[in-house]
Formats: C-alpha cells, structure tokens, sequence
C-alpha cells in the first residue's frame, strides 16, 4: 500500500482545488493584466497623448522580460530551494504592484519601467510552472487539467471585459487600474498562499488516479523519469521543439489582426469585433478539449490533428472577404492554434522529455517561443504591408502550419533515441 502518502478516498481530490487555484492565478495575472490591460490603452493614450505603437511596446518589453524568466523560473522550481507557494506569490505581487501604480502614471518610460517586473512576475505565473504542477497532480487527465486553467481564465476575460470596460467610463483608467489590480489580488492570493502545492506529497497524497497499491518510492520514480537536461538541450528533440513554439507562437497572434482585417476587406469594424469575440469563446471550449484529445490519442498525434485543423481555418479565413458567416467560422476554428500553444506544446514537450527535468527544458523551450511572440503581430502585418493582401497572410499561416506538423513527428520519432534516467534532478 502507498508509503507515507495516500489516495484520497473521500471528497474532491484535492488536485483538482490546485487547478481551479492555477486558473485563478491565470485570471489575475494573464487574463487580467495582459488580456484586460488592453483595456486601458485608448483612455490613456487619449488623456495623456501617447500613439498607440510606442504605449504599447510595453507589452513586448514585458513580454521579453517574461521569456528570460522563465529558465530561472524552472531551475528555482526545479531545485526546491523555493517553494511553489512562495514563488508564485511573489510574482503576483511583482506583476499587480505595479499594474496599480499605473494609475500614477504621467510619463511613457514609467510604464517601460514596470513592464519589467510585470514580465518577471508572468514568467513564474505561466505554463513554465502550471504545467509540471500539474502533471505531479493529475496522474490521470493531465491535458484535460492544463487546458481548464485556461478555460477558466477565458471565462473570466468574457465576463470581467465588459464590466471594466463600464467601470472605467464611470470612474477614469486611473482609479480602474487600481480596482482591477485590487480584484486581481483578491482572486489569487488566496490560493498561492493557501491552496497550490507543488507535488501531491506536499499534502501527504497521492496523484489523482494514481493506482491505489502504488508506494510512495513509486511515485517519486515516475516524477524522476525522463530525459536530463544536459541531454535534452543537445537533441534534434529539443531543436524541434523550440522551432515548433516559435512558429506556433507566431501563428497564434492572429486574433489580433482580425478587426484590421474585417476593416481591409470591407467587412466592417463590427464584424472584426465579433470575430474576436467568437474566438474568445471558442478557446473556453477548446482548451479542455485539446487537453482531453492529447490525454486520449497522445501529445503527438494531437498536435498533428489540430495543427491541421488550424490550416483549415486559415483555409476558410482565404475564403471569407465576403462573408461574415465564414469569418466567424474561421476565426473560432483558428483558435485552435492559441490553444496549442498552452495546453498542446506543455503535453508534447512531456511527452518527449518525461518528467525528470521537466520544468527546466520546458522553461527555455517557452523562452524562445515568447520572445518570438513579442513580435508576432509586427511579422504578420508586415506580410500583408508588403505584399498588399491578407490572403497572403494566411497562405503564409497555412505553410508555417504545415512546418509544425514536420517539426512535431521529426521530434516525436528522434525522441524515442534520446537517453531516459530516474533520479534526482541535475544541479548543473
């Protein structure tokens, strides 16, 4: 019978609390300061007479500053020295110290100063440390569990969006800021401080649907197992999955552009608005779904199958000048592509790797795929600056696609060369 650690026969296991705890984070940080920030340009550029283009660099600052945290937040993950807890509280308070202070803001390069915390702060707040959590959690359903944080962040920018976009015509951007940092707080800290814990040993569990005749030694042997990271960052693997978060990264930008797009092609700014909106509510369905898919046929054939999904949409969006209703249709569909890049990548890069130095090789991987990201919208608009057609632009997303289903199987098959260990994790 399990060592020291038991299964939780009675009640909700408690793997689930410390999902709802991720998704909770993700609001307040992600959903709230990142997606909802958004929120805030217009007012403030209006008022204070910044352009939209040098206001905003502030996200790619915080963005960048986000991609080079996130190895350090995987090696302090990784070697214990600091609890999850205390980790992700710090960076909660990193990210919505700043977002309130905002509201004091007059000149451009203070919000340059404090996109550097905020970046910091969301490297910890990420999948670079969701993602191995939950995966100590959740022996059973671990996709499914990723892709609800996700969904539950969604949930809460549909809902928060409209009731903050009120709030700050009633009240200004500047007390607004300091509302949503406030509420921000309140949803979150509770369960850094309280709920999420790193490994179910932390508590005195076992995963949930781990076997119930399973020892404690037996456990710590699977979170163990894998390929190190001395090996891993030399390998075709790694390069495959590096490039494939790249152009993941790239792609998924997409729901940005749409309103330009409706505009460009005449279908009007209500349409591009509409296109956003259905996107948003295709991710609360896809996320899970994407997660449960992996859990299901594999991290690998997963990728392949909404990869290829995701070229379809760009096929229908090739389609849709002319039509709202294939507009719709190819924006929700596109989503699929922001999905993966949450759920998808964190599962297939697991899948390669194991467990055993997860959370550093997942960290620098993700690096790579946000500093690209930074730059997402500017490649993609560039496209169709120079070549005067948005269709362009989607033929261009359906070949970088069709790269990440080659990159997907060559890393899925070299992987299977790669050498796997159980033991501590490296300290180098």
């Amino acid at each position: 019978m399990a060592n020291e650690a038991t299964i939780q026969k009675k009640g909700t296991h408690y793997a689930w609390w410390v999902m709802i705890g991720y998704g909770m984070l993700m609001c307040a940080t992600i959903g709230a300061v990142t997606v909802m920030g958004g929120l805030f340009y217009y007012p403030v550029c209006d008022e204070l007479g910044f352009n939209f283009s040098t206001f905003t660099f502030y996200v790619t600052l915080s963005m960048i500053f986000m991609a080079l945290g996130m190895p350090v937040c995987g090696k302090i993950l990784s070697s214990g020295k600091l609890k999850l807890s205390a980790l992700l509280t710090i960076a909660v308070l990193l990210i919505l110290v700043p977002f309130a202070c905002m509201s004091l803001f007059t000149e451009l390069w203070m919000w340059y100063v404090a996109a550097v915390p905020i970046g910091l702060g969301l490297s910890a707040c990420s999948t670079v440390t969701a993602a191995p959590t939950l995966s100590n959690w959740f022996h059973k359903k671990t996709g499914f569990a990723i892709g609800m944080i996700f969904t539950i962040q969604s949930i809460f920018v549909a809902i928060a969006s409209p009731i903050f976009t009120g709030i700050i015509e009633s009240v200004g951007w500047r007390m607004s800021y300091v509302i949503l940092a406030a509420v921000a707080a309140i949803i979150s800290l509770p369960f850094t401080i309280f709920v999420i814990r790193y490994r179910p040993e932390d508590k005195g569990l076992l995963p949930y649907g781990f076997d119930s005749n399973a020892t404690t030694e037996e456990v710590e042997a699977g979170a163990n197992a894998g390929v190190s990271f001395k090996d891993a960052i030399k390998s075709v693997p790694f390069i495959m999955c590096m490039v494939i978060v790249m152009l993941s990264m790239a792609t998924s930008n997409m729901n940005v552009m749409f309103p330009t797009y409706a505009e460009v092609v005449g279908l009007g700014a209500i349409v591009g608005g509409l296109m956003v909106t259905v996107a948003s509510l295709a991710d609360i369905a896809l996320n899970p779904v994407i997660g449960a898919t992996a859990d299901k046929l594999g991290a690998t054939k997963s990728m392949v199958i909404w990869a290829g999904i995701t070229m379809v949409s760009f096929g229908i969006l090739y389609f849709s000048a002319e039509s709202p209703v294939l507009a719709f249709i190819g924006a929700g569909v596109n989503d699929a592509m922001y999905a993966l890049c949450g759920v998808g990548l964190a599962t297939y890069a697991m899948a390669l790797f194991g467990k055993k130095d997860y959370e550093r090789i997942f960290s620098f991987v993700m690096m790579g795929g946000y500093l690209v990201a930074a730059f997402g919208v500017p490649f993609l608009m560039g496209i169709y600056e120079f070549t005067g057609s948005f269709q362009n632009v989607f033929l261009v997303c359906i070949g970088i696609d069709l790269l990440i289903i080659v990159c997907t199987i060559i890393g899925d098959k070299t992987s299977k060369k790669l050498p796997r260990t159980t033991g501590t994790v490296d300290e180098a």
